[in-house]
């Protein structure tokens, strides 16, 4: 007879090779429906499972170990760059020896690319982190791979319900707010305010937004909020945005840009000096310390990125049963200004 393999088992169930070995070899558990699908298309193909040797639950914790993988935005922006190395320095433990956790990069439009990093990661992982658009077929897919086992977090940026874990990031409403009242107290005469965005579907930039405006409109009604540019998250993104909020609206006096691509909007700013633009930001950034020191950064409301990776591996390996809890986890942020660098 031949041997039967975790792929064969994992087409017959409908599931990950990831969540059959988790079942087989009793690694981590799944929900009580995936581990019975999982069992019975073991035993219609004839896998004989080794004997039970009953653990407490104390001693199964301890033993725990993971499989970790990310899919998110291109790297090419400083942000993502530190992102990665925080999520690897603080999920390797957690992986059984020989493995570490698997990384994919892609642009913040390339809806397609992400949903099928998302499927192939689903057959090699048992959580994944995601960074990404609140797009129909992400969420379809997050759907998918949730009914197979796999835990999917959003990282930084949420989404509508789909099935997903958890969300780790900012209250967005209290940041753009946040935004909102430091801009009432930078703008001392009259000017428009610019918005930019890394896309409309990022929910996480769009609540900010969102804030950031009814702050104004409260306090500020008569002040000018222009309607919001993207920047695809790219520095040339927010280079151009930026030449174009400064080449259309001579009365610009401040721009929120709670986005990527932020080393595009600073180029564009120190090419004209002259403007006197301030720049309200979110962080960290590449030299972002250098430009809020020479006044091209006014304020960055920055991420605590090492403390959402410390809070990401805590979580999971407290919840390691998929369907159970949806892990809300509010990060703070710091106010970042030159005098306080």
């Amino acid at each position: 007879m031949s041997k039967i393999t975790m792929n064969a088992i994992a087409n017959a169930a409908g599931v990950g090779v990831a969540t059959v070995d988790r079942v087989l070899n009793r690694r981590a558990p799944v929900r009580a429906a995936t581990e019975q699908k999982v069992l019975e298309a073991a035993n219609r193909l004839g896998y004989r499972m080794a004997p039970v040797v009953p653990v407490s639950a104390e001693a199964h914790s301890a033993h725990v170990t993971l499989r970790m993988g990310f899919v998110l935005l291109s790297k090419s922006y400083s942000f993502y760059h530190a992102l990665t190395d925080a999520l690897r320095q603080q999920t390797q433990p957690l992986h059984p020896a020989g493995s570490e956790p698997r990384f994919y990069w892609h642009d913040i439009d390339d809806v397609a690319a992400v949903v099928a990093s998302l499927h192939k990661l689903a057959q090699e992982v048992d959580v994944i982190g995601l960074v990404a658009l609140d797009h129909p077929l992400i969420r379809h897919a997050i759907e998918q791979i949730s009914r197979q086992g796999v835990r999917v977090y959003a990282l930084f940026s949420n989404f509508s319900p789909c099935g997903h874990a958890g969300y780790f990031g900012l209250d967005n409403q209290k940041a753009g707010r946040t935004a909102g009242w430091v801009a009432s107290h930078l703008l001392h005469q009259p000017g428009s305010v610019g918005v930019l965005v890394g896309d409309h579907r990022f929910t996480c930039q769009e609540s900010c937004e969102i804030s950031f405006r009814s702050y104004l409109r409260e306090q500020d009604s008569s002040r000018r909020v222009l309607e919001p540019l993207k920047t695809h998250e790219s520095i040339d993104g927010g280079y151009h945005a930026t030449r174009q909020l400064l080449e259309e609206h001579a009365d610009l006096a401040l721009i929120y840009a709670p986005c990527g691509g932020i080393e595009g909007v600073i180029h564009a700013l120190r090419q004209q000096p002259q403007r006197k633009v301030a720049l309200i930001c979110h962080g960290p950034v590449k030299e972002g310390e250098l430009a809020l020191i020479d006044g091209t950064i006014t304020v960055m409301i920055r991420h605590e990125i090492e403390d959402m990776a410390r809070q990401l591996v805590r979580t999971v390996q407290q919840h390691v049963e998929p369907g159970t809890h949806f892990a809300q986890v509010t990060l703070p942020f710091e106010i970042i200004t030159r005098e306080n660098l």
